[in-house]
């Protein structure tokens, strides 16, 4: 375009905009907070953030199993509702399709998503009590790796522990920043119950346990990142149905049952075959493997080469030694005011450098003296004490012990023991005071039971008695 002179004028250039983790443009206008915003793509599927960091797919996965199982345990351990541990193993697989376990510690964050569950789900835990099962946790499944049966240690409230602490919090935030604190769940726990009312088969109680034990079993899964919890309420019913003895027959005339649910034939059996697979699992998840796999990936890269991945509480002894003192620490301290050759330094002018006027230099050996009250520093005041004890002991007699026991004694002991007594006495007083009183009224009652006695033996109640 030509401006008033005919120049031609350059066009404006515009950065090019940066595009959200989805990989779609970014809407500042609006903010998406629903929970199927989580429902992510094939593509963001297959290509997890671990991977572009040299972890392997099939390691990725046991990782992700290896979390939810120790969510799960967790949640048992600390008997939180099952709610709760869904919802904590969705939050830690969404946390993982955003951010890379290599750079992430898979176990502080599982720790953190268990955390923010309880909370979520109004069923608070303190994070003393999870980092504690988690530690357990974590015992059990090295004993595993290793093949023995080694004691659980409980784990120590040092300041090892402290940190761990701190790292649980941070990763609480980090999970909460990551997730754009978009962490409510669409469970699909109401969704089972409410499609088998519709369907007839609550009575079937073994159908609804079956269906539902599926449905907790996919949260190891990433079926809630891919499919509606409609969708995976329909694929557990599904399921259920075929494996219950006797199978349960559902409608499929004219069409089958899950479209009523809008429910796609292909995504149901997708479901229950990633289910099926699920159990088809032969061997273990081996921690330590995992661990050692990781540790080795972090080294590879620069800003991860000095971190270590597992920070559990277990002291090493590098933090040991840089703990205890140093042996020529006492050395330094004696010598510090002289020189190499055990002389002052002094100037040309014969002053000694680097001292005030008046100053002394304070020797290790001194320290110990520093809590003794003034009066024992003293000497002079000592001398002065020993000629008082004196002047006091041929005044009253007694011994020098005596005398210390009865200066030691402070001025509100010697008020409390008053107040002890006093409240003694003020007791004795009372019972006296109430024997007094009982002995009283026995003696009125006695008198009053004679004085009746004798008026009804007397002539003129005999009678009266006649008369009447």
């Amino acid at each position: 375009m030509a401006d008033k002179t005919g120049q031609q004028e350059e066009p404006v250039k515009t950065k090019p905009q940066k595009l959200s983790s989805f990989g779609l443009p970014r809407l500042y206008s609006r903010v998406d907070i629903s929970a199927d915003k989580w429902l992510l793509p094939i593509e963001k599927m297959s290509n997890p953030p671990s991977l572009a960091d040299g972890l392997d797919a099939e390691a990725e996965k046991e990782l992700r199993f290896l979390g939810c199982e120790l969510i799960q345990s967790a949640a048992i351990l600390l008997r939180l509702p099952q709610v709760a541990a869904a919802t904590a193993q969705i939050l830690y697989q969404r946390y993982f399709y955003q951010k890379s376990f290599v750079r992430n510690n898979f176990e502080h964050t599982a720790m953190a998503c268990v955390l923010m569950a309880s909370k979520i789900e109004e069923a608070p835990r303190r994070p003393r009590d999870i980092t504690n099962v988690f530690h357990r946790l974590k015992q059990i499944n090295r004993n595993k790796s290793h093949h023995r049966d080694k004691k659980l240690q409980p784990m120590m409230l040092d300041q090892h522990y402290i940190a761990l602490k701190n790292q649980v919090i941070k990763a609480e935030r980090r999970v909460l920043n990551v997730l754009g604190f978009v962490v409510h769940v669409k469970h699909p726990h109401k969704l089972i119950y409410a499609y088998l009312h519709a369907l007839q088969c609550t009575g079937n109680t073994q159908l609804l346990k079956t269906a539902w034990a599926y449905m907790n079993d996919g949260l190891r899964t990433d079926i809630f990142m891919q499919y509606a919890a409609e969708t995976i309420a329909c694929a557990c019913i599904f399921l259920a149905a075929r494996t219950v003895e006797p199978p349960v027959s559902l409608p499929q005339e004219p069409f089958p049952w899950f479209e009523l649910f809008d429910a796609s034939d292909r995504d149901v059996q997708d479901i229950a075959l990633i289910l099926t697979q699920l159990y088809a699992r032969k061997r273990s998840t081996n921690f330590l493997k995992l661990e050692n796999q990781i540790a080795g990936l972090r080294e590879k890269i620069p800003g991860l080469a000095g971190n270590k991945v597992s920070k559990f509480a277990q002291p090493s002894n590098d933090d040991s030694a840089s703990n205890t003192p140093s042996k020529d620490h006492k050395s330094r301290s004696t010598n510090r005011d002289s020189s190499p050759n055990g002389k002052d330094r002094r100037s040309q002018n014969g002053k000694v450098e680097g001292k005030r006027k008046g100053s002394r230099s304070r020797s290790p050996e001194s320290s110990r003296h520093r809590n003794i009250p003034k009066r024992y520093k003293s000497p002079s005041r000592d001398k002065d004490r020993r000629r008082s004890d004196k002047m006091l002991i041929d005044k009253r007699g007694g011994s020098r012990n005596d005398l210390s026991r009865s200066r030691d004694r402070s001025p509100r002991r010697d008020r409390d023991d008053k107040d002890r007594q006093r409240r003694s006495d003020s007791k004795e007083r009372g019972r006296d005071r109430n024997k007094l009183d009982r002995r009283a009224r026995e003696k009125e009652v006695i008198q009053t039971l004679g004085k009746r006695r004798r008026d009804s033996s007397s002539p003129e109640s005999r009678s009266r008695k006649n008369k009447r």
